[in-house]
């Protein structure tokens, strides 16, 4: 079973439907701009043999791009690692020279440049902070917040589970 936490950050889980491989993945703004989706389709290609091709992707529960309001040095961080058209999905420039950011969309780019066909990329549309009475969001509290977790594990066909 693999396990990770997140609040507002983003889950990517990775399938390999072949191989029967499995990765997930924490990306905040950092892991998303510093590209570890496409680190992870890495590891999977050298230690797995895994292809691109059979894989499948998921882009789970996080901060939506109205709730989330960035400075001009993060920004500016991702005007560099993304194209033209891809910033205008990522980002929105506000008069006081802050920016609304869409990791959902970054992470997409991200699997879709790592190899992934964007049929097989599910994004969602739940966002933490909108949700959080359902949800905890580290934005929405002001840090005042508990943590999620998402557990991916591939089950064993081979022997019945008593």
């Amino acid at each position: 079973v693999l396990v990770t936490s997140y609040a507002d950050c983003v889950p990517v889980f990775i399938i390999d439907v072949k191989k029967h491989v499995i990765a997930s993945s924490h990306s905040g703004w950092r892991g998303t701009v510093g590209d570890i989706t496409a680190n992870t389709v890495k590891l999977m290609k050298e230690k797995y043999g895994c292809y691109a091709d059979d894989l499948i992707a998921v882009v789970g529960p996080s901060i939506c791009k109205k709730c989330y309001e960035v400075s001009e040095d993060v920004a500016d961080e991702f005007k560099r690692k993304y194209s033209k058209e891809e910033i205008e999905d990522i980002l929105t420039e506000k008069p006081n020279k802050k920016y609304l950011l869409d990791l959902h969309a970054a992470n997409k780019y991200n699997l879709i440049n790592a190899g992934i066909f964007p049929e097989n990329i599910s994004l969602t549309d739940i966002c933490t902070c909108c949700n959080s009475e359902l949800l905890f969001s580290h934005r929405k509290t002001g840090g005042k917040r508990g943590g999620m977790c998402a557990f991916l594990w591939l089950k064993d066909n081979s022997e019945k589970i008593r």
